[in-house]
């Protein structure tokens, strides 16, 4: 488990090298009043929206690469890495139809989490006594794809059922600790429609994951905090398919079509007084409670899966939000 692990940690520290969160993303709060709260939260969710999304579609990932369950006790178990590739508006976005915020200097489209890590912006957010809250925008880590590697197992558990579990281990890097836990089932009900044996395997598929994660922050440059502490999501989602394949001698095609429904929390937990000021604070939510983000979406997979003897190596294309690839290496038994 320990190689596992480290593992792991290698496929998703040499895509991100240094703490994901390090850009100043609380100057975005250091505004008075209740309507320039808002004004910063929606700032902040068209900022950081691209990586919730990506987070929770690559949960969705990478659960079947057949529709032929194991037989009772049969096993397989593999390493898989999801990736998303950011299409070109997740990198960038602007802030022109938010009523109080504005760019006063550099680029109108400003990066997103996946954007430029070197475009300089300024703007301003409108407090509620009418001042306006002059903050630098935060830059982008300049990366415009996602992965997240998984343990994947599958069990045999009676006729044409199979239980299957994904596993990130908490692993730790630099301040970040990311951990990923999901359970799910398929049923293959060809047999249903056949007096003989099917062509083909015909599986229903349905599917819980809960992935956490979080991020050091920097303090803020324009109102330090006692502690500026960690950015933290939780995402929690289903994932509902049906997959169709076909088994040939090395290698088996398939094709799923499903549905994913996710909610990811994004909060933070520190403590945001001002350094200069006791008796002030960021303009945070009381809950501390940034965004709450929800996914609704169908979504299309194809895919092959090439077997030699009990190893095996697959992968698939999803189209759903943005282009989104799983590959995967392991070994089954039937």
């Amino acid at each position: 488990m320990k190689t596992l692990k480290k593992l792991l940690l290698l496929l998703f520290v040499s895509f991100i090298v240094h703490p994901i969160f390090s850009q100043d993303v609380l100057s975005l709060f250091a505004t008075n009043g209740p309507q320039a709260q808002q004004r910063s939260l929606e700032v902040f969710r068209r900022y950081s929206t691209p990586l919730t999304q990506s987070y929770a579609w690559s949960t969705s990932l990478g659960w079947m690469y057949t529709a032929r369950p194991h037989k009772p006790i049969g096993f397989d178990i593999s390493v898989s890495t999801a990736g998303i590739i950011m299409p070109d508006n997740a990198l960038y976005f602007n802030v022109d139809d938010i009523e109080g915020v504005r760019v006063i200097s550099g680029n109108k489209n400003l990066p997103t989490f996946f954007g430029s890590n070197t475009q300089e912006t300024v703007i301003g957010i409108k407090n509620d006594d009418g001042s306006e809250a002059v903050i630098p925008a935060s830059k982008g880590i300049n990366i415009d794809f996602s992965v997240l590697p998984s343990i994947k197992i599958g069990l045999g558990v009676g006729q044409n059922t199979e239980l299957i579990g994904k596993l990130f281990p908490k692993v730790e890097y630099n301040g970040i600790v990311i951990k990923m836990w999901g359970a799910g089932f398929k049923h293959n009900i060809a047999e249903w429609f056949f007096n003989e044996k099917s062509p083909f395997d015909f599986s229903l598929f349905a599917g819980y994951t809960q992935l956490e994660g979080q991020y050091p922050l920097d303090n803020s440059q324009i109102a330090p905090v006692v502690d500026p502490g960690l950015l933290m999501f939780e995402t929690k989602g289903g994932n509902f398919e049906a997959m169709l394949s076909k088994t040939l001698p090395l290698l088996t095609i398939y094709t799923s079509a499903g549905y994913v429904y996710t909610k990811n929390e994004t909060k933070l937990k520190g403590d945001y007084t001002l350094l200069n000021l006791t008796d002030e604070s960021l303009n945070i939510p009381d809950d501390e409670i940034l965004d709450i983000y929800r996914l609704q979406s169908w979504k299309f997979t194809a895919g092959l899966m090439f077997k030699i003897g009990l190893v095996y190596f697959n992968g698939d294309y999803t189209f759903g939000w943005s282009h989104q690839i799983n590959v995967g290496l392991g070994l089954t038994m039937k």
